[in-house]
């Protein structure tokens, strides 16, 4: 816990990678309770450690579920926010989601599931790296949701 930066009001839990056991799971949800006056937040495959722990998560972790694991069905099961990732600002709107552009929604305590548009690099030629380029040339990496 000395880890954690003193004057950090929300803190991102794995920029990349994932909660690999449940005791790390665990260990996680014992720093949220030490720490009521930070906001801790994750993206997350591992849906069999949220579901175990469902009714005892810290009020200050905001858990969201990253489509595209082997337990994908656990999303819908237990009504699981997720981020979507949409090629197009037109998906996510005929999806009916609204698009994270800064991490708003994922670290926000209420709320439900929203879009992240595709990002990263993607195979060249394919459909992700054709969107990836399109969304770059309308300069949409660079919106900011008005808060």
């Amino acid at each position: 816990m000395a880890a954690l930066p003193s004057d950090a009001a929300v803190v991102r839990l794995h920029v990349a990678g994932d909660f690999k056991i449940l005791n790390y799971f665990d260990a996680w949800l014992e720093v949220c309770n030490r720490r009521p006056d930070m906001r801790f937040y994750a993206y997350t495959k591992m849906l069999p450690f949220w579901a175990k722990r469902r009714d005892v998560l810290p009020s200050n972790l905001a858990l969201t579920a990253s489509r595209g694991g082997r337990w994908d069905s656990l999303i819908d099961e237990h009504g699981f926010r997720e981020s979507v990732v949409v090629y197009s600002e037109q998906q996510a709107d005929d999806l009916g989601l609204e698009i994270d552009h800064d991490d708003h929604h994922a670290y926000s305590l209420t709320g439900g599931s929203f879009a992240l548009l595709i990002h990263g690099t993607q195979p060249p030629g394919s459909e992700a790296g054709k969107a990836v380029r399109a969304l770059r040339g309308k300069g949409s990496y660079n919106r900011k949701e008005k808060v």
